[in-house]
């Protein structure tokens, strides 16, 4: 293989390499990750450099994650070592040519290429090439998959704002107004936008969602999920989900060093907290635990040493993160 055709292969690989890993990041964001923590992971499974124990959780625990992990990690590995036998291509080439023309055209196009890299992570190149990526991606997704494509574009604790594609309206929605759905009322998730036919169309009581309708809603992300998703869940079983829990959740919403601040939907009131006053306790005083902020049907209560923390509170906690989860989780 000549120089300068091993030259061209290796760049033409690197950018390739370049979008593979925007794609399987794009991929993990479908699928309900933020997309910082995509980014980050999409990198790291694609370059085989390992990801971060409790970021890893929420890939191992979600099978389609799983699987789009494992292709990652195999592309990764395929990409490596065609780009390895591309360098000593390369090297080989280089050492048997010895003509003077040939190693400045190559170092014209080394340098136009690191240009064409730099400019490509300018902030608005950047932008305009990964909403490209992202359109193409779910467009074949959407053509592939007639499941509804749910898409978190930021989380606030528990809650997050998400982009739905609807390939199927749910049966809460079905043939229903947004107002007759008491989707806001009942599930407390509201509808920020309506997508249709790429257009923003004006959202009213009576407003009703169609088939291929781009939603933008906030709310509960498993709640979401439970209406919106294609699995079948009816609106029957999104009650009875919601009796049947037996565990905690859990929800981080920062941390400092070993402590964290952190949000608790208590739907079992741990055996410390059972039937006690947050003083008699000893939350505070044993485990250096402190109840910053209490929800209880929606409404904030005032925290006293006498709170007693209910099944169905959602609380913010801030104290040692191992603690919160040895006392709230197990």
């Amino acid at each position: 293989m000549t120089f300068e055709l091993s030259l061209i292969l290796i760049m033409v690989v690197i950018v390739i390499y370049i979008i593979a890993i925007k794609i399987f990041s794009i991929l993990l964001q479908i699928t309900g990750l933020p997309s910082n923590v995509a980014n980050y992971q999409g990198i790291s499974l694609f370059t085989n450099c390992g990801f971060t124990t409790n970021e890893s959780e929420t890939i191992l625990n979600n099978k389609f994650r799983r699987r789009i992990s494992l292709a990652c990690m195999i592309t990764g590995n395929f990409f490596s070592v065609i780009i390895v036998s591309l360098i000593v291509s390369l090297i080989s080439s280089f050492e048997l040519e010895h003509g003077s023309e040939t190693y400045i055209i190559g170092l014209i196009a080394c340098c136009l290429f690191v240009l064409l890299i730099i400019i490509s992570q300018l902030k608005p190149v950047k932008k305009l090439t990964t909403k490209l990526i992202e359109k193409i991606v779910k467009h074949f997704i959407h053509v592939a998959n007639k499941d509804n494509v749910i898409t978190i574009v930021d989380n606030f604790g528990s809650n997050s704002i998400v982009e739905i594609y609807l390939h199927k309206v749910p049966e809460l929605l079905d043939n229903k107004t947004i107002h007759e759905s008491k989707i806001k009322t009942k599930y407390d998730i509201n509808i920020l936008s309506i997508k249709r036919n790429k257009r923003q169309i004006e959202i009213t009581r009576n407003t009703i969602v169609n088939n291929g309708d781009t939603l933008l809603v906030f709310g509960s992300f498993s709640t979401i999920k439970d209406i919106f998703s294609m699995t079948g869940t009816s609106v029957e079983k999104i009650k009875d989900k919601e009796t049947e829990k037996k565990f905690n959740e859990i929800d981080l919403i920062d941390n400092y060093g070993s402590k964290a601040m952190v949000e608790v939907k208590v739907n079992v009131v741990p055996l410390i907290l059972e039937n006690k006053t947050l003083f008699t306790s000893g939350l505070k005083e044993k485990y250096g635990i402190n109840v910053m902020f209490l929800k209880r049907d929606n409404e904030a209560l005032e925290v006293v040493k006498d709170t007693v923390v209910q099944s169905g509170d959602v609380a913010v906690v801030f104290g040692p993160f191992q603690a919160i989860k040895n006392i709230f989780l197990y």
